[in-house]
This record gives structure tokens, C-alpha cells and sequence, in this order.
């Protein structure tokens, strides 16, 4: 084999990783052209050296990405890995007969590089030449059986890999339904066992006995000592002086032969498959246990002596994990990752929102897209800002088939009951209603528009106020102020938001903007729903006020008796008047619930529960159905609802 010339190449940081990942005809992934050797793969990866994540909703993908990575290189476990043609990819009704998986790695010390010099290449970047090694595994599906090649090299040929080229690239892979109490028992297929083999304690130097099997012979020997048949009388004697009488009734007398009790095996393997890890006494828990085996494995994983490919793929982190068992786990393995690189897979709100944004790759309708500022329209600067914010609430973004982004408690608690009664049950739909607590959409909005502007498959809908003040803001308050905005001023006002947040949008982002203020004007403005919602509005004073927080009965018919009062005093005042109902509104929205600072949260739950009651008999929802779909000022609402629940004849259910 030729010397690796190194002067060529410059001196690389760190560890050989899994920089790409190819994949053709595989699974869910099929390919964008006519055959595998003319077309682009199905789906193509980056991955970091360190933490990557796939994220996603259940058969988004993240599983088959897995399972090709440890099909081509294998794992530690050495388990048994073969395809069956349900890996082949299926497209109309037609499934195919090849498929292709090509992982490439980078980032080769010259020590690594020297153990791939037969298949390594070399690129070229910003002008330093790099190590690469491209491993390229292809099957072809012949009917009766399947036929696998696995080849390394820069062309489109390759070369055979195997022997201890290719055992230098098993991965450490942690499956989804982990059984660790299995894994870590004594027996044959014991993985404690394994791993305890490729240690270096346990390398035996030339022909000299290990230092356990030494312990092993000597408790061997004192274990035969004890049963051994002795005139002494003892329990251990007697039943084997009763033995040896069956054994010389059952053998001939000149063949009889003098049975002894010891641990049989005393080879080193046999004596680590005897040997058993546990955390007490008692048998643990699912998630102890599953906690135990993963710091197990990565005694193999980070050990100095692990010459090979660094890599751990976990499936499903969050395995019998309750949340804060999950965010020390994750904790441990970010700190790790500078020594070793780690693929997980997670369904996990808190895992999700506990990972750096450029560490996670969402999965999506058979793509998977890569949440880095190298990838998004999100500025590098933002994403610290968008992570503080992520909590495990706003994390179910990533699992989502839509998403609706609001500004507030008060949308956040009114959209769902909304969507229910117009048949949208969000829930239904795979829709996630994320408050974003303000006007900074453009955190959220940006991480789903991708810089090569493919679309994620996610439907959303920024759902945001006006907020530019109705004429009645000036003409009632009758206090010192700017000068009034006329009502041509308050129409350019609208349209320089509008034109403002147009930048958002593409064919799967929209944004759907209040027609004049906020939401609880527009509530306000409705003839169908504002008496309700002033009823809504006074009630959450009466919570706010009541020290039990449940008002007295009494107080509702107080309550419904002001509304009925005070609608009458307004109408006889602006009965005539163009704008009578823009100035009920502004008197409801300003007046009687801003000025006396009444809760937005509380007085939305009120009136959701309002919206609930009315719906509670079923001849009654096609009326509050009907009187939603007429009320103009909400009309933004529906239509949001309605975009991120399409196709609207196919709801999704959890």
C-alpha cells in the first residue's frame, strides 16, 4: 500500500464525521430523475461534527435516514442488518429495483486518513485541499433475493470495502424501544458483554491469563472445594456423597466418572457474558435502566483507544425519560459532542426546544430540512433570540402540519374554539397555535423561509393587529393629543402596514391582519357577537375583583343588566350616526375595557366558554357557524383557519 503524502493536505481539527448523506429509491426518499445514475437523490443531508437532531412529526422520515446510515456502515453490536424489499422505494403503485445510499466523511486527522488511503480523495476548499471519503452502498431487488455491493471511492465506480476498513466505521446505535434490562443481562447476546470485549481493559497481552479469569479460577476452585466429597458431614458433602451413589448406579464400574460442580467457561468472553450491570439491588425502572445502558454505550462511544468513526445514533432520546432526565441527557451529550458526533431522532417538545436551531434538521413530507442560519432567511445575529423563546410550548411548531402564529393570550385562547365550531378542530389538522407574546413574527416566520426558497410543506398563518386607531380615538377622547388623523391618513396607515408585513409571505406563508385595530375591537365592531363580548368583558372584571376568583351568581344578572343599559343609552346617542357602530366599539374596546384595564386573557376565555355554551346543543352550532361567517371584522380569522387546515375535505388525526 503506498505512504500517505501529507504535505499536500493541510492538518485537520478534531475527528473523521459523516459530513452528507445521499439517499435514492430508499424508503420514503425516492429520486428526481429517470434512474439512479441520472438524477439527483431524493433527499441529501448536511450534518454537523458534533449534534444534529432530526425533528418531526411520527413518518416524517427520521427513522429510514437512521436506518440507512447504520445499513451501509453497521454498527458496534455487529447485529444483523439486511434489506427486504419494503426498503425499496414505492411510486405510483410501482415499487423499485435499485436503490442507492452514499454517506461521504470529513474532517480526517492524518492518523485516520492513513486507515481509508486505498479509497480516500481529496477536494478542494478555498484554495486547502481536503481529506473525503465517499462509502456508496447499492442494492438491487432481483425478486427472490436481493443483491448488496458496498464500495468507497472519489469516482462512480469504487472499490470493494471491507475487513478492518470497514469495521472502523461502525456506528454506536441506540434503537427506539429500547429493552435495557435485555441488554444489560448476562448470556450469550449480552451487549455489556460486547463492549466490555472492546475495551482495552480487557485486551489479553499474548498467552498470559487475565486478571479476571485468575479471579475466575480461583473462585472456580473454591467453588469445586466446596462440594467436593468430603467425610465432614457438611450439607455440601452429604449432597455429594448422594449424587456420586446415582452416578455409580447409572455407569459401568469400570468406567464410573466423579462429578464436580464448577462456573463452566473460563475463557475471558464467557466469563463477560456472565456478568451483569445494574443500579441496585432491586430491579429499576424503564427509564433508570435505558439511562444506564446509554452511559454504557458510550464507554465504547468516547473511549480513547476507539480508533473508528465516532458516531451515535439514538432513536428516540426521550425513551422512558420524563422531561428533566431528558434535559440533563441532552445537556451531557452537547458537551460531549466536541469529542464524538451524535445523530438523534426525538418526537420531544422539551428535546426540541432544549437543542440549538443550527443543531436540529426538520423532516417534512419526505425532505428533511436543516434548521441553520446557513439555510433559513433567519439572520445568525436572531437565533439566540428565538432560542431563549423556544420553551416546550412553542417547540410543537417542528411536529406541526400547520402553524398559526399569534401575538397574544387573547387569540391564543379564542382561535381553537373558533376552529371548532367552523368544523377546523386544529387538532384534527395537525395545527399548532404558537403565541409569540408580541409583534416579533419575524423570528419565528423567518426559520421556515428557506434561502433556496424550497417550501417546507408547513402551512402557516401569521395572524397580527392592525393596530392603527379608528377616528373615535381623537374625536371622543376629547383630551390633548397630535393632531387627528383624517380618515384618508388612517387608510395610508393601513396600507403601510399591510405592505410592511407583505414581506413574509410566499405560497405557504400568509399573514391574515385584523381589518382596522385589535381583536377585541373587531369583537367589538361585530353586530353578531359585540353584546356577548361586552358580557364577557364586564364578567372578567368580576373574576378580576372576586377574591375566590369565581364571582357569585348574583353578579350575572348585574352584569347582563349595565350591558343592556348601556346599549341602549349608546344607541339613542349615535342611533343616526354613520358611524355608530365603529363608535360603540371604540367606547366597548377603549373605554370600558382599556381604561379599566380589564384582562385580554381573561375576558377571551370568558367569551370562548360564551362561544362553548351556545354551541353546547348541536341545532345551535350551524347558527353561531353561520353568524362567524358573516361577521366581516372576524372574517381574517376564518380565512387563517382555513388556510392552514387545507386540503380542507382530508382533516389529520392525532
Amino acid at each position: 500500500m503506498p505512504q500517505l503524502d501529507t504535505r499536500l493536505f493541510s492538518k485537520q481539527a478534531g475527528n473523521m464525521y459523516l459530513s452528507e448523506l445521499k439517499l435514492w429509491n430508499f424508503r420514503k426518499y425516492g429520486i428526481n430523475g429517470e434512474s439512479i445514475e441520472s438524477s439527483l437523490p431524493g433527499v441529501a443531508i448536511q450534518f454537523h461534527e458534533g449534534m444534529n437532531v432530526l425533528i418531526g412529526e411520527n413518518d416524517s422520515g427520521k427513522t429510514a435516514i437512521v436506518d440507512a446510515i447504520r445499513y451501509t456502515l453497521g454498527t458496534q453490536s455487529r447485529e444483523w442488518i439486511h434489506l427486504d424489499e419494503s426498503d425499496f422505494h414505492v411510486e405510483d403503485e410501482h415499487r423499485a429495483e435499485e436503490l442507492k445510499i452514499e454517506c461521504i466523511f470529513r474532517g480526517f486527522t492524518d492518523q485516520e486518513a492513513g486507515r481509508f488511503l486505498e479509497w480516500l480523495g481529496n477536494e478542494d476548499v478555498d484554495g486547502v485541499k481536503r481529506y473525503v471519503l465517499k462509502v456508496c452502498y447499492t442494492a438491487r431487488n432481483k425478486g427472490s433475493r436481493i443483491i448488496t455491493d458496498l464500495r468507497a471511492g472519489q469516482d462512480s465506480v469504487g472499490t470493494p470495502i471491507d475487513g478492518d476498513a470497514r469495521s472502523l466505521l461502525r456506528t454506536t446505535y441506540l434503537k427506539p424501544l429500547r429493552d435495557a434490562d435485555v441488554e444489560l443481562t448476562p448470556g450469550r447476546r449480552s451487549r455489556f458483554a460486547q463492549i466490555l470485549k472492546a475495551h482495552k481493559l480487557f485486551q489479553k497481552d499474548g498467552t498470559n491469563r487475565h486478571d479476571l479469569e485468575t479471579i475466575f479460577d480461583d473462585a472456580n476452585a473454591a467453588i469445586e472445594d466446596y462440594f467436593k466429597h468430603k467425610e465432614d458431614g457438611s450439607d455440601a458433602s452429604e449432597l455429594m456423597k448422594l449424587l456420586n451413589s446415582y452416578v455409580e448406579a447409572f455407569f459401568p464400574q469400570n468406567e464410573l466418572p466423579s462429578p464436580s460442580v464448577t462456573v463452566s467457561g473460563s475463557d475471558l468472553f464467557d466469563i463477560l457474558q456472565r456478568l451483569s450491570l445494574s443500579l441496585d439491588v432491586n430491579p429499576s425502572g424503564l427509564g433508570a435502566a435505558n439511562l444506564l445502558f446509554m452511559a454504557t454505550e458510550l464507554l465504547l462511544l468516547q473511549s480513547e483507544e476507539n480508533a473508528c468513526l465516532k458516531l451515535a445514533l439514538i432513536e428516540e432520546l426521550e425513551a422512558h425519560l420524563h422531561p428533566q432526565a431528558q434535559l440533563r441527557l441532552i445537556h451531557y451529550l452537547k458537551e460531549k459532542s466536541t469529542a464524538g458526533q451524535y445523530i438523534l431522532t426525538t418526537h420531544s417538545t422539551t428535546t426540541g426546544s432544549s437543542i440549538p436551531l443550527e443543531n436540529l434538521i426538520l423532516c417534512k413530507d419526505s425532505k428533511a430540512f436543516p434548521m441553520g442560519s446557513n439555510y433559513t432567511n433567519l439572520e445568525a445575529k436572531n437565533y439566540g433570540y428565538l432560542h431563549r423563546f423556544l420553551d416546550a410550548t412553542k417547540a410543537n411548531l417542528f411536529f406541526a402540519r400547520g402553524v398559526l402564529l399569534v401575538e397574544g393570550d387573547a387569540e391564543n385562547l379564542l382561535i381553537p374554539t373558533i376552529a371548532k365550531i367552523i368544523d377546523r378542530p386544529l387538532h384534527r389538522y395537525g395545527v399548532s397555535i404558537v403565541n409569540v407574546g408580541g409583534t416579533a413574527f419575524s423570528h419565528f416566520v423567518e426559520i421556515f423561509r428557506r434561502r433556496d426558497d424550497e417550501l417546507t410543506g408547513i402551512k402557516v398563518a401569521l395572524i397580527t393587529d392592525m393596530d392603527v386607531k379608528p377616528l373615535e380615538y381623537n374625536e371622543l377622547l376629547k383630551k390633548d393629543q397630535k393632531k387627528e388623523q383624517t380618515e384618508r391618513e388612517i387608510e395610508l396607515a393601513k396600507s403601510d402596514r399591510i405592505r410592511s408585513l407583505s414581506r413574509f409571505k410566499n405560497k405557504e406563508i400568509k399573514v391574515f391582519i385584523s381589518p382596522n385595530w385589535t381583536l377585541e375591537y373587531e369583537l367589538a365592531l361585530s353586530s353578531q357577537f359585540r353584546a356577548d363580548f361586552y358580557r364577557s368583558i364586564l364578567w372578567a372584571e368580576k373574576i378580576a375583583n372576586s377574591q375566590s376568583g369565581v364571582p357569585q351568581e348574583s353578579k350575572s344578572n348585574e352584569v347582563a343588566k349595565t350591558v343592556q343599559s348601556n346599549f341602549n343609552e349608546w344607541l339613542e346617542a349615535w342611533g343616526s350616526d354613520s358611524r355608530r357602530d365603529e363608535k360603540i366599539a371604540f367606547e366597548i374596546y377603549k373605554k370600558q375595557m382599556l381604561d379599566t384595564k380589564i384582562s385580554k386573557a381573561i375576558t377571551a376565555q370568558v367569551f370562548a366558554q360564551v362561544l362553548d355554551d351556545k354551541t353546547a346543543v348541536e341545532e345551535a352550532v350551524k347558527l353561531v357557524k353561520s353568524d362567524l361567517q358573516a361577521a366581516c371584522t372576524l372574517q381574517y380569522l376564518l380565512d387563517a383557519i382555513y388556510h392552514v387546515t387545507e386540503p380542507r375535505e382530508a382533516p389529520y388525526d392525532h
